[in-house]
């Protein structure tokens, strides 16, 4: 096993062993919610651009802060939902501005607006999997 297939398990192992009382399975992002029901696996993309801007914002009244992007891809701009801020914090996740991004994921209305929820991000050289080959959050495995 390489060197950086050996450090992402052991980080996987180390977060699970962390004890997450603090998140409630109801905060919106479990598995079942009515965000996630928006994740259709049929239908993913890959889309590479520029972070314009990073938001900790819920992406639907009544759900906890969620890491959303606002990504320039060619000629339009995208909003990516990508995991609970919480997560974002556990992991030391910090995307900025100007950084390029590779993400995959799917397309799906929320609150009205088309936006494009991610199971992987790629960004210099760091792989972020936030969503199984299944659609599955991987959030749900760290609670």
């Amino acid at each position: 096993m390489n060197i950086f297939k050996y450090n992402i398990v052991c980080l996987f192992v180390l977060l699970l062993s962390f004890n997450l009382f603090s998140q409630t399975k109801t905060d919106g992002w479990e598995e079942g919610s009515k965000y996630n029901k928006l994740f259709k696996i049929t239908k993913i993309d890959t889309v590479t651009g520029i972070i314009l801007q990073v938001e900790n914002i819920p992406p639907m009244q009544g759900m906890a802060q969620g890491i959303i992007l606002k990504v320039k891809s060619g000629k339009d701009t995208i909003l990516v939902h990508v995991c609970p801020k919480w997560m974002g914090d556990l992991l030391n996740i910090n995307l900025q501005s100007k950084e390029e991004v590779t993400i995959e994921g799917g397309q799906a209305k929320c609150n009205g607006n088309t936006v494009f929820i991610a199971t992987k991000l790629t960004t210099s050289g760091i792989i972020l999997q936030v969503r199984d080959e299944n659609g599955t959050p991987i959030w749900d495995r760290l609670r």
